[in-house]
C-alpha cells in the first residue's frame, strides 16, 4: 500500500469519527430538548380531552388520550435508556431510528386526533384543533429536526389526516384550513432542513475546532520539549565557548600583545583582527547564552514546570533593586534614571525573582533603545491594582506592532539593516510572567517619541488565588 492510500484511509477513519461524534451530539441533544416537549404534549393530549369530553365520541377519545400517554412514555424510555447507556462506542443509526419510531408514533397519534376530534363539532372547536395541530408541528419542528430526516416522520402523519377531514366537507372553510395546511407544512419542510443542516455543520465544526486545539496543544508541547532538550544540550558547550573566548582575549591582552614587536605593522594588523574576532566571538556568545536561556524559561512557563515562590512582595523595594542594577548602564550611554514611586504602597502576592526579571528586562530594553533622554521607572495605586510603568526616550513603535512585540521571537526593526540585538523572548517571557500573577501587560508608544510599557498586579488581598496557583508548580 502507497503513502496515497495510506492518507486516503486515514482520512476515510477520521471522516467516519468525525461522523460518528456528530451522530451522538445530535441524539444527545435531541434527547434533552425531547422531554420538555413530552411533557407539553401530555397536558395539551389532557388538555384536549378535557374541552372535547361530551363533543365527540367519549371512548375514542379516552383511547386517544392513553395512547398519546403511552407514546410520549415509550418515547421517554427511549431517551432514559440512552443516557443510561454503558460508555463506549454508541450504535448511531440504531439509536436514531429508535428516536425516528417514537417520533413517528407520535405523529400518528396526533393525526388519529384529527380524525377523532374532527367530527360534527362547532365551529369554535373546529378552529381549536386548526389552531392545535400545526401549533403542535410548529413547536415540535424544533426538537425533531435535529436529527436527519426525523421531522417529516412527525409531519405526514399529522398533516395528511389534517388535509382529508377539511377537504372532504367540501365547505369554503374547510378548503381555506387545507391551502393554508398545505403552505404551512411546505414552510415547515425547508425551516426544518435549513435548521438540520446549520445545527450538523455547528456541531461538526465543534468537533474539528476541539481536534484541530488538541493538534495545536500537541504541536506546542513536542515544540516546548524539543526546544527545551536542545537548550539543555546546548547550554554546556555554548557556555564552555563563551568562557573560553573571554579567557583567549583576557591573555591575548595580558600575556601575548606584551611579548608582540609593536613596530611591526603586519603583527599589530593581526593582532587587532584577532582581538575583533574575538570581540564578535565573546559578543555572539553572549547573545546565544542569554537565547538559550530565554528558551529555557519560556519553555518551563509554557509547560507548568516552573518553580513559583509566592510571598507578600513590596514593588517598590523591587523597582530600587533594578535602578541599582542598571545605573551602570544608564550612566555608560549617559541617560538619566528616574524614579516615581509613590508613598505607602500596599505590597502584592507575588515571586519576588520574577517580578525582578520583567523589570530589568524591561529597564535594559528601555537602556538599549535609547540615544539620548533616559527611563524613568513609575509605580502608582490604581483602582485596586499597582500599576508598574517603564518608560523611555527611544525609538518608539509604530501602531500595528504594538501587540506584535510580545510575539515570541518578534523584534522591530529591518531584518538587514537595523535589526536590534536581542533574542526577541524578553517580552513573551515578561508577558507569561506577568499575566501568571494576575495582571496585564501593554505598549503605549508612537513612533520617534518613544515607549511606555506598562503592567498591572492586583493588591495582596485580590492576588492569585493560591488553591489555583500553589507556592510551586
Amino acid at each position: 500500500m502507497n503513502n496515497h492510500d495510506t492518507q486516503n484511509n486515514v482520512l476515510i477513519e477520521n471522516d467516519a469519527a468525525l461522523k460518528e461524534k456528530v451522530g451522538v451530539d445530535q441524539i444527545d441533544l435531541h434527547c434533552r430538548d425531547l422531554l420538555p416537549s413530552l411533557m407539553s404534549s401530555s397536558l395539551i393530549s389532557v388538555g384536549l380531552t378535557y374541552f372535547f369530553w361530551g363533543q365527540v365520541y367519549s371512548p375514542g377519545l379516552l383511547l386517544w388520550m392513553l395512547f398519546q400517554l403511552s407514546v410520549n412514555l415509550f418515547r421517554f424510555r427511549i431517551v432514559r435508556t440512552f443516557f443510561n447507556r454503558p460508555v463506549g462506542r454508541t450504535n448511531v443509526a440504531k439509536w436514531q431510528c429508535r428516536l425516528r419510531w417514537g417520533v413517528f408514533l407520535a405523529g400518528m397519534g396526533w393525526g388519529a386526533g384529527n380524525i377523532i376530534l374532527y367530527q360534527e363539532i362547532d365551529v369554535e372547536y373546529k378552529v381549536l384543533v386548526a389552531c392545535t395541530l400545526p401549533a403542535v408541528c410548529g413547536i415540535s419542528s424544533a426538537t425533531t429536526s435535529i436529527l436527519p430526516r426525523t421531522f417529516p416522520a412527525f409531519l405526514f402523519p399529522v398533516m395528511l389526516p389534517f388535509l382529508v377531514v377539511n377537504i372532504m366537507p367540501g365547505t369554503r372553510l374547510g378548503y381555506g384550513l387545507a391551502f393554508f395546511g398545505m403552505l404551512f407544512s411546505l414552510i415547515l419542510l425547508l425551516n426544518s432542513r435549513r435548521s438540520h443542516d446549520t445545527m450538523t455543520n455547528a456541531i461538526r465544526l465543534s468537533h474539528q475546532n476541539r481536534y484541530l486545539k488538541e493538534l495545536a496543544d500537541a504541536a506546542s508541547q513536542a515544540k516546548g520539549e524539543f526546544l527545551s532538550s536542545v537548550s539543555h544540550e546546548l547550554r554546556t558547550p555554548m557556555t564552555s565557548v563563551y568562557g573560553f573566548a573571554k579567557v583567549i582575549k583576557k591573555k591575548m591582552v595580558q600575556d601575548i600583545i606584551p611579548l608582540l614587536d609593536l613596530n611591526d605593522a603586519k603583527v599589530m594588523r593581526s593582532v587587532q583582527q584577532i582581538n575583533a574576532d574575538l570581540d564578535v566571538i565573546v559578543s555572539e556568545g553572549e547573545r546565544l547564552t542569554s537565547l538559550i536561556n530565554n528558551v529555557l524559561d519560556l519553555a518551563k512557563l509554557e509547560a507548568g514546570r516552573v518553580e513559583w515562590h509566592f510571598g507578600d512582595v513590596d514593588l517598590a523595594g523591587i523597582i530600587e533593586h533594578v535602578a541599582a542594577t542598571i545605573r551602570p548602564l544608564t550612566e555608560a550611554r549617559q541617560l538619566y534614571l528616574n524614579l516615581s514611586v509613590e508613598n505607602d504602597l500596599p505590597l502584592i502576592q507575588g515571586d519576588r525573582d520574577r517580578l525582578v526579571q520583567v523589570l530589568i528586562n524591561l529597564a535594559s530594553n528601555a537602556v538599549k533603545f535609547s540615544e539620548h533622554g533616559g527611563i524613568t521607572i513609575g509605580i502608582r495605586l490604581e483602582s485596586e491594582n499597582l500599576l508598574v510603568s517603564v518608560a523611555d526616550t527611544g525609538i518608539g513603535i509604530a501602531p500595528e506592532n504594538r501587540d506584535k512585540v510580545f510575539e515570541k521571537f518578534h523584534q522591530i526593526g529591518d531584518t538587514l539593516t537595523d535589526k536590534p540585538k536581542g533574542t526577541g523572548l524578553g517580552l513573551s517571557i515578561c508577558k507569561e510572567i506577568i499575566e501568571r500573577h494576575g495582571g496585564r501587560i501593554w505598549v503605549e508608544s508612537d513612533l520617534g517619541k518613544g515607549s511606555v510599557f506598562c503592567f498591572t498586579l492586583p493588591k495582596a488581598t485580590d492576588a492569585v488565588d493560591r488553591d489555583i496557583l500553589p507556592d510551586t508548580i
